[in-house]
């Protein structure tokens, strides 16, 4: 279920129903919400969100998923709220304050809430360094290094690269697109793409 029809839940719904999901969409505007009807096999009602009542008649309780991106943070939280009370397993929420984020996070509203802001900045920041990240408990990483980007790495042995930045190197896709083994006396090539495991601060340190 989602709640808030936006250029981006409206992509995440497309790519749901795609993945034979059942999907509904409120929201409290129509325009939104009969665009996807129309487009696509999803539940869509326009409703005041704020009214419980009106959104059990369309089973608000019964979700397995709830993402929570309305335009208004109070709808979101108030939602999360809701959700939590009628015990919902699973609820994301998508919000343009880091504040409201780190309050849904601290008390525990959220199973994941992900920062408007933050997902553009990261994306600029990879963009201009050429890293991009997924982040794991104990402040380890998974990050794709684009060579292209970060130029110093080219010329290195992969053997060369794990002993000098204490990285293991899980994949290599080479400037071609072929995905590789990285073998000890592979010489990375400007192009190629290392994806590593390793502390956080050690991927920041080969940063240009």
């Amino acid at each position: 279920m989602v709640v808030g029809v936006t250029d981006y839940t409206a992509g995440l719904v497309r790519e749901l129903v795609e993945r034979g999901h059942q999907v509904a969409v409120f929201d409290d505007t129509k325009e939104g919400v009969e665009k996807l009807e129309a487009e696509l096999d999803v539940t869509g009602a326009v409703v005041d969100l704020l009214n419980f009542d009106g959104l059990e008649e369309f089973g608000f309780s019964k979700a397995d998923v709830l993402v929570l991106a309305h335009r208004d943070d109070t709808v979101n939280i108030v939602l999360s709220m809701y959700a939590k009370m009628v015990n919902i397993p699973k609820t994301l929420v998508v919000s343009k304050s880091r504040r409201i984020a780190e309050v849904l996070s601290r008390l525990n509203l959220a199973s994941s809430v992900v920062t408007i802001g933050d997902v553009i900045e990261k994306k600029l920041l990879s963009a201009l360094s050429g890293v991009e990240l997924i982040e794991l408990p104990g402040d380890y990483v998974v990050a794709s290094l684009d060579t292209r980007a970060i130029v110093h790495l080219v010329g290195l042995t992969i053997a060369d690269f794990r002993d000098k930045w204490r990285l293991s190197v899980l994949k290599l896709v080479d400037r071609d697109g072929s995905l590789k083994e990285p073998v000890d006396d592979y010489v990375i090539k400007e192009g190629d793409v290392l994806v590593v495991l390793g502390e956080r601060f050690r991927v920041e340190e080969l940063l240009p």
